[in-house]
């Protein structure tokens, strides 16, 4: 067995007084050497060069790292770059977003909803009014200017709306003025990439920051429901989720319009009916308007999007990324959804599940198993017509949608209208009713919902105390009518 090579060091006594120590071993079957410079005033040995002891233990460590395979060559110090031209905006904003990408800039990587507002704010708004700005040339004036050119594009485009102009964008969408929640974050973007620049030495100030680009954004209204406006809103999105109502008798039989009202009292699209029974899709509608059942068999689970959020307290993106492999039904420490995908780490938790909740959710397996979308672990519990995961935007239309049905329907009884509702508003509307059920036990709701900062749950709390002292109202009117009815004599509490 070949004995292991140790090594060797030459010493070399240098002009000014000092030693070098030149390290000389073998890697590979090639011989490497490596010098170390004593610096003069250290032939002590205190530390601030090197001396023939030290650089035995330096042998020592180069040969381990041999051993182990991860040496490499001392390489020689990059040069430095030849001074340039402050580059433009548009260059050193896209350097910024591919080191915010990779987490080069910053505690982590961007999240991809992150990503998308960065992405939008810079392609539609910023690079179209400073791309070709050098940094050292953007300065307080031209920042006011963009703020200045926003609030009136978007004040003009509200004038042109209200006065019933068509307006749309390229891609034929209508156009939506820009609020001055958008104007604000992309001021605050401009000023994040400013800082980075200015962290950089490519400008002496940061000019997006100061008290002349503040934008006032007004408080947005945060509603909850009542008791019986939740009731009235899944009463209503029940409706909404219905299978078609068809006779028994046009169910009975063996053709092809028996076979096809059959797969519609199911749940199943027409579509997939056209295909299973080798049937053209215009055969299948036609039978579907005969049978009353025009529109029926999409099957979205809608009833199951609203109870879930409204049951839960959970966020419509959690909603989305919920998979059936996070569902526990039959668990011993009673039925739970894991959430996984959270805004914080604080957000990934387990929420439980009501029992009528359990219900609703098992009937929505069943009439997605019905209607033929995939119910493996890996597919999501709340899918989209396709399969696929749903959208954000769809949740809070199927809400809406729920919303306004439910509306109409209150005010046909004399009811009034249901508030402006919103997959948050559901949220709120859990937390609401949690804190009452759970005698405000304002932790537990906390780890329900994933607040990390007690401040959200307690800006339901101080609400929902608000709404409680409507009842001093009726209990003052109550006791006074007590008063007029009673005689005189029978008054002595007051």
């Amino acid at each position: 067995m070949a004995r292991e090579a140790t090594g060797s060091i030459l010493t070399r006594a240098l002009g000014d007084g000092t030693r070098s120590y030149r390290l000389r071993f073998h890697v590979g079957g090639e011989r490497h050497d490596v010098f170390l410079h004593e610096r003069p005033g250290c032939r002590c040995g205190c530390g601030g060069g090197w001396e023939e002891r030290s650089a035995r233990t330096e042998l020592g460590n180069i040969q381990a790292r041999v051993r182990a395979g991860v040496w490499r060559p001392p390489q020689p110090p990059a040069p430095e770059p030849a001074p340039t031209e402050t580059p433009t905006f548009h260059e050193y904003a896209s350097t910024w977003l591919r080191g915010k990408l990779d987490g080069t800039i910053g505690e982590k990587p961007l999240a991809a909803n992150t990503e998308a507002c960065y992405r939008w704010l810079l392609r539609c708004h910023l690079l179209p009014f400073f791309a070709t700005h050098r940094l050292d040339e953007i300065d307080a004036r031209l920042c006011l200017a963009f703020k200045a050119q926003k609030v009136r594009e978007a004040a003009e485009l509200r004038r042109a709306l209200a006065a019933g102009a068509d307006l749309r964008d390229r891609r034929g969408r209508r156009q939506v003025p820009l609020s001055a929640s958008s104007i604000r974050k992309a001021i605050s973007l401009l000023a994040v990439i400013l800082d980075e620049a200015l962290a950089d030495e490519l400008i002496a100030q940061n000019p997006a920051r100061g008290k002349r680009l503040r934008l006032r954004v007004p408080k947005p209204s945060r509603t909850f429901l009542e008791l019986d406006e939740l009731a009235a809103l899944i009463q209503a999105v029940a409706t909404q989720d219905a299978l078609p109502a068809i006779p028994s008798a046009e169910m009975a039989g063996d053709g092809s319009r028996a076979r096809v009202a059959r797969r519609l009292a199911a749940g199943q699209r027409t579509g997939d009916i056209a295909n299973e029974l080798g049937l053209s899709k215009a055969t299948v509608s036609f039978h579907a308007t005969r049978l009353g059942a025009t529109g029926g068999g999409v099957y979205q689970g809608r009833r199951a999007v609203v109870e879930i959020l409204a049951r839960c307290g959970v966020r419509a993106s959690e909603l989305c990324d919920l998979r059936l492999r996070d569902v526990r039904l039959h668990d011993p420490d009673g039925a739970r959804f894991h959430i996984r995908c959270a805004k914080t780490s604080t957000g990934i938790r387990e929420v439980q599940m009501t029992p009528d909740l359990v219900e609703t959710f098992i009937e929505h397996l069943d009439r997605l198993q019905r209607a033929g979308q995939p119910t493996g672990p890996d597919d999501y519990a709340v899918p989209n017509m396709r399969g696929g995961r749903m959208s954000r935007q769809r949740v809070a239309k199927i809400v809406g949608d729920a919303a306004t049905l439910a509306t109409v329907e209150s005010l046909a009884r004399g009811l009034p209208p249901l508030p402006h509702v919103t997959p948050h508003s559901l949220r709120r509307t859990y937390i609401s009713i949690a804190l009452v059920t759970n005698n405000f036990d304002v932790k537990w709701v906390m780890s329900q919902v994933g607040h990390a900062d007690s401040k959200m749950t307690l800006d339901v709390y101080a609400q929902l105390e608000q709404r409680i002292q409507r009842d001093h109202g009726r209990s003052f009117d109550r006791l006074l009518r007590e008063v007029q009815d009673c005689p005189a004599h029978d008054a002595s509490f007051v």
